[in-house]
Parts: C-alpha cells; structure tokens; sequence
C-alpha cells in the first residue's frame, strides 16, 4: 500500500526511514496543514509534500493510506481523526526488532520502535508512539499516548493522551488518570487522576573538581 507521512519534523523523518526500510509498504510523499506548511517546501526527504487541503486530489484515499507523525498528543489525535473522516486508513509500524507477541491488539496509527518490548496480553491505542518503552504484560495503553523508553508494569492502565519521559516507572497495576506527564525518572506507586503532572527530582550540581572524583577503589 502506497503511504503519505503526514508531518515534515523528525518523527516524519523517522517514519519514512522505517516505513522505507521496515515494511512492505511504499511512501510516495508528506503532506501537512497549509497554515504550518514553509511556502517554500515542495520536497521532504526527496519526496513531494502537498497541503493536507489538497490531498485527496493529488493522493486519494482509495489508493493511499496515512501515518500521522507528530510528536504532539493531541495533534496527532486531532489530524488522524480529521483524515479518517475523509475517507483515509491510517497505517501502523511496528518495528520487525520490537519484541512483540502474536497476541498484541494495535490500534490505528500506532508507531512502535524497535528498542520496545511488549509481553503478552498487551492493548495498545489508537495513535500510540512507543519509543523504547518495556510494557508488561495484561497492561492497556490508551489511545493518544507517547512513551520514551518508559517502564510500564503489568496489568497497568495507561489512560489516553498520557505523556511518559525517559526512565519513568509506573508500578505493576497502576491506573494512570487522562492528559498526565510523567517526567523523566519518575516513579509512580499509586493511581493517578486526569490531568496531573509528576516530576523526579533534578539532579544537583556539585561543586567539586572532577579530576579528583575516584572512579574506583584501590
């Protein structure tokens, strides 16, 4: 099937080269939103980016299907749900290096890299990037999500349009509320509600010259 990337940033970069080299799909070009677009940019990555306005002349749903790549939560929902009301599938990627079982239910326009691992009996969302992340297994993650090399214990519920930053944890059976950050090493032990933002604390400067700093024990 022929793609069309919507996005021309670096996760429309990432698709193309995945998509090219990591699945039996073709893509034929990029599009975005006329208001976002440069009026300069005819071609991203030497393929032909039109306003997503005019898509469907140039690139008609019968004959094409779209991979939403924008980085942001609720722009990827927003874009994904808009082209599939005018008529377009989304596709998904899941890399042939993620560790994934036969089982995996995907929603549309998911995205998973090859660094993620996925146990058995794991849902997965509509529009869901998963970068790195480890899922355990019974866990559901919602739809709108992104997770950057997360930690998701078993029979977890990860609510939609939820963000996870590098090294978070959430704990085994964990029921993350809607829309919440989980920054960067963060652990999470207890259920959370809609909208809520946690952090880990930040690493402190020491004063200290690091050549005298010792490595290891003499």
């Amino acid at each position: 099937m022929r793609i069309i990337i919507f996005g021309i940033g670096s996760q429309a970069e990432l698709a193309y080269y995945l998509f090219t080299h990591d699945s039996p799909h073709e893509v034929v070009g990029f599009c975005l939103d006329r208001a976002f677009l440069p009026a300069d940019m005819t071609t991203f990555c030497h393929l032909p980016v039109v306003a997503a306005e005019d898509l469907s002349e140039l690139f008609p749903a019968s004959t094409h299907q779209l991979h939403i790549a924008l980085g942001r939560n609720n722009a990827r929902a927003a874009a994904s749900a808009r082209m599939q009301d005018q008529g377009y599938q989304c596709a998904s990627y899941v890399c042939s290096k993620a560790q994934v079982w036969k089982d995996l239910v995907l929603g549309k326009n998911a995205f998973v890299d090859q660094g993620t691992r996925i146990h058995p009996f794991v849902t997965i969302g509509d529009n869901a990037v998963l970068v790195g992340a480890s899922i355990g297994h019974h866990a559901t993650v919602g739809h709108n999500v992104l997770a950057s090399l997360a930690y998701i214990g078993a029979k977890s519920t990860i609510g939609d349009g939820c963000y996870l930053g590098m090294n978070c944890v959430i704990r085994e059976g964990i029921r993350l509320g809607k829309n919440n950050i989980i920054g960067a090493g963060a652990c999470i032990t207890e259920d959370t509600e809609d909208n809520a933002v946690f952090s880990a604390p930040r690493s402190r400067k020491r004063t200290v010259d690091p050549a005298r700093v010792a490595f290891f024990r003499k």
